[in-house]
């Protein structure tokens, strides 16, 4: 059968057809969206009136003439209209529905969703948190958005590859090797104390003591710098992978910022002084600045410090181009909303390295806002820098699924601020929307228990279905479902996950609705009940497909 976006293209070229053959005009703009008013149509055309002035004619004669050309030809669409001054209103017929709601009962959703990324590859950096500790809450909001941005653009054709940038090179991981040195020697008794911005979390602590009874007590500051270094490195990265897996998320590759030290960040410096984007403070100054003003943003920015370290937007600028080299038609970058103006700088230095067109067309941001826990009301109070603070494995453990912390981190856009309420998460009932969902699935996995074999009694005549399910919530929970595909792929072009939780709610308070008005199963109506378990199985379907695009569970029982 035709998907949903193969109707609705065919309708748009038959009305453009119409247009030229009537009016002799080049091919006009003519689009077919879903009707605001459901009263009026499924989906409507609005095109008639930009069209009068070009075409010279009435909005509702320009109507006309593409109504006639759809009200006969597309056996999809059962009645259409011209209302009002000119638009356009489309009734599909119940047998498209039926047929389309047959089709998901069998094969899911997935079928139907469009897939522009067919072909091409994405590469998604989320998390890239430094390797100096436990992720915390913030860390957990991006992994989870960068996590659902993946699998909505592999829901739509994309070859994926989600990356780990970690900055295992700068002044953060001098901090933290200093601190688990002082941790190290308070327990030999000598007196060290954490350096300023250093790390005082309780991990820093088994980290010492793990290390001591490894090393023995030989170990000295700073003669083994490198090993003090290196050992928090590690131990944090391991940490960090564990919390991830907690919540399902995996990485395809993990890139050390050292790798790019220094060839690769030497090289950018020379190509950024070919175009005199670079300047010293004066001849004799190891000191390297980037001429961000002559590019349009506010201020310039050291990029190489006295000493011939390198400030964090210089690795950035030579990670990026190394993205750039390696091939991928969509690069998205996932960052909190601090890191917007470093965002920005880096973006502009590409555009004079590869092109402002290059980069604007494969290069795209997302910045998220951050998180406010609330506990019984009040703001659970953190603090980093004194080791204070709520990490991902704590937030699992309180609020006991993994399942619920995913959910409910993608209910809201990025942009948006969040409040996690730690109790409205732990409920379970109508109030908690993660349980509002699930049980939707397993209502309909509830009833296809009590059924032997459901599968042998589905319908899949179109003509036979669309007449047992003639009640408004049949034909209403149908045409939802209809427009489930085309509403994923919209999310995914706008790299937004956070529809597919408003779809979720949606289609379950839809069939909790249904399900409310209608008896599924009628032991003296065989037929009606195969007609409503086609109908179950369909929105089983649609809920398994989005709750796999959040990486959440469709559970069978709750």
């Amino acid at each position: 059968m035709k998907s949903p976006l193969q109707i609705r293209t065919d309708l748009g070229s038959a009305m453009q057809m119409a247009l030229v053959e009537k009016f002799q005009t080049e091919s006009p703009s003519v689009e077919v969206l879903p009707s605001r008013n459901l009263s009026f149509g499924d989906l409507a055309c609005s095109s008639a009136m930009p069209l009068a002035g070009k075409l010279k004619r009435s909005p509702r004669d320009i109507a006309a003439v593409m109504a006639d050309s759809i009200s006969s030809q597309f056996p999809q669409v059962e009645k259409v209209t011209v209302d009002g001054p000119g638009f356009l209103n489309i009734t599909l017929s119940g047998e498209y529905l039926a047929e389309f709601t047959a089709a998901v009962a069998t094969g899911g959703i997935g079928q139907f969703i469009p897939a522009p990324g067919k072909g091409k590859t994405a590469l998604v950096e989320f998390v890239s948190s430094n390797p100096t500790g436990p992720l915390t809450v913030g860390h957990c909001r991006q992994a989870v958005l960068g996590d659902a941005v993946s699998r909505l653009l592999e829901a739509t054709g994309w070859t994926v590859q989600r990356e780990y940038y970690f900055n295992d090179a700068g002044r953060q991981m001098e901090r933290l090797a200093e601190s688990l040195a002082a941790r190290y020697m308070n327990f030999l008794g000598v007196s060290m104390e954490i350096p300023e911005g250093g790390y005082r979390g309780g991990y820093i602590k088994t980290w010492a003591e793990d290390l001591r009874r490894n090393q023995g007590d030989s170990l000295k500051w700073p003669d083994q710098k490198d090993m003090f270094r290196e050992y928090a490195a590690n131990r944090a990265f391991v940490l960090i992978s564990e919390d991830l897996k907690l919540l399902g998320i995996t990485f395809d590759r993990y890139f050390a910022e050292s790798e790019l030290i220094p060839d690769a960040v030497e090289e950018v410096i020379n190509l950024l002084r070919e175009k005199e984007l670079v300047y010293r403070d004066h001849d004799d100054s190891r000191k390297i600045w980037l001429k961000l003003s002559g590019m349009g943003r506010p201020e310039d920015r050291v990029i190489m410090r006295e000493d011939g370290t390198y400030t964090y937007r210089m690795p950035d600028i030579a990670y990026h181009l190394n993205k750039f080299r390696r091939g991928y038609d969509l690069m998205v970058d996932i960052f909190g909303s601090d890191h917007i103006d470093t965002s920005k700088d880096v973006e502009t230095v590409l555009g004079e390295l590869l092109g402002k067109d290059e980069v604007s067309g494969r290069l795209r941001t997302i910045l998220h806002q951050f998180v406010t826990l609330i506990r019984g009301g009040e703001k659970v109070k953190m603090s980093t820098r004194a080791g204070n603070f709520v990490t991902l494995r704590d937030l699992v453990d309180e609020v006991g699924s993994a399942d619920v912390v995913r959910y409910i981190f993608l209910t809201r856009r990025a942009e948006a601020h969040m409040d996690f309420d730690l109790e409205a998460a732990g409920a379970e009932n109508d109030e908690n929307p993660v349980f509002y969902v699930q049980y939707a699935f397993a209502r309909i996995a509830g009833i296809l228990r009590k059924i032997s074999d459901p599968e042998s009694l589905l319908i899949s005549d179109p003509a036979g279905l669309v007449t047992l399910l003639s009640g408004d919530r049949e034909r209403d929970l149908m045409r939802l479902l209809e427009t489930m595909p085309l509403r994923v792929s919209a999310a995914a072009a706008a790299l937004e996950p956070h529809r597919i939780p408003d779809l979720l709610a949606e289609v379950a308070r839809a069939f909790h609705g249904f399900y409310q008005h209608h008896r599924v199963v009628d032991p003296d109506d065989d037929k009606t009940t195969a007609a409503r378990l086609t109908l179950c199985m369909a929105v089983r379907g649609t809920l398994s497909g989005l709750l796999k695009i959040l990486g959440v569970r469709a559970p069978e029982k709750m």
